[in-house]
């Protein structure tokens, strides 16, 4: 278990982490009208495993993955990285927002049911009690009453779906390696496999990229930069010294952020690369949710509960 001070400013740092993933939301959904999402993932695998790689070499790093972990680092790789990318944009791409908020959301508990049935973590009451509480936030901010499952959405909800089982298990999965190897060495080994997966989808995708202009490049820029390296590299550092299942239910924080993002800044921004997204107002009901959430996040992640058997 991580000392009390740590453990604070771990739990600091994921809730910047969820700010920043739910900045993709908004960016990734007005980027997706101009970038093909293959070439959109290609984008975030091939930055970010160059920023990670220059950051090894300028710490002097081998920027090869070590003997006997290999094998581990690429199933990491392939599950949070290329298919969680790859699901999530191409699922966004088909399906609606409220539609990916409301799948987004069960990445805690894919967590949790791995987590348990692999043998890291034991289900007990408060952290089950959190869950539930931060999902009913969840589901009162994106309004899914209002989602209709039409023939053309089922692939996109499929891909969702898939995208937050894989990202479970990789998070459930990655705790080890981290610890085992250090979050710098197990994040730049991750995506350095998830860009050469990524190459074959997106290299086609990709030829067209002088048509994007400048505005879509710059968007470019910050999904590899805030929603990719950073978030990554700073789920990474939690991982160390949180359990997976509290890494994870911090994700619900994410469709209150994207809300409130969608009614401040949606709207402008898509006005500023010259395409339409439709706007969300921000009501009691969306209110009452976010309050579910902080209550949901803090029952699961409070100090007496962080660590049970095993956990280091």
């Amino acid at each position: 278990m991580a000392p009390e001070g740590e453990r604070g400013r771990a739990l600091a740092v994921l809730f910047l982490v969820q700010c920043a993933f739910a900045t993709l939301a908004v960016v990734g959904k007005v980027t997706l009208a101009v970038v093909p999402w293959p070439a959109l993932v290609l984008a975030r695998c091939a930055g970010a495993a160059l920023c990670f790689g220059l950051l090894g070499l300028g710490r002097g790093e081998s920027l090869l993955p070590p003997p006997g972990h290999r094998g581990r680092l690429a199933l990491l790789g392939f599950l949070g990285v290329f298919v969680n990318q790859a699901c999530f944009l191409a699922g966004l791409q088909r399906t609606s927002a409220i539609h990916g908020a409301v799948l987004v959301a069960t990445i805690p508990l894919f967590t949790l049911g791995f987590s348990v049935a692999l043998g890291r973590e034991r289900l007990r009451g408060a952290l089950a009690a959190g869950v539930a509480v931060a999902l009913a936030g969840t589901l009162l901010v994106v309004h899914p009453e209002r989602a209709t499952v039409a023939r053309e959405d089922l692939l996109g909800d499929l891909l969702v779906v898939l995208n937050s089982a894989a990202y479970g298990l990789y998070l459930t999965l990655a705790r080890g390696a981290v610890l085992a190897l250090g979050a710098s060495a197990v994040v730049r080994q991750v995506f350095f496999v998830g860009a050469l997966l990524a190459l074959p989808l997106g290299v086609p995708a990709a030829l067209g990229a002088a048509s994007w202009g400048p505005r879509a490049y710059l968007l470019l820029g910050y999904t590899v930069l805030v929603p990719t390296v950073f978030t990554y590299a700073a789920n990474a550092w939690c991982l160390a010294r949180l359990p997976a299942s509290v890494v994870s239910v911090f994700i619900y924080f994410q469709p209150v952020m994207a809300a409130a993002l969608a009614v401040t800044a949606s709207a402008r921004l898509s006005r500023w690369l010259g395409v339409a997204l439709p706007a969300e107002s921000l009501d009691a009901r969306t209110a009452l949710g976010a309050a579910l959430v902080l209550g949901g996040v803090w029952l699961a992640t409070r100090p007496e509960r962080l660590s049970g058997p095993g956990e280091p």
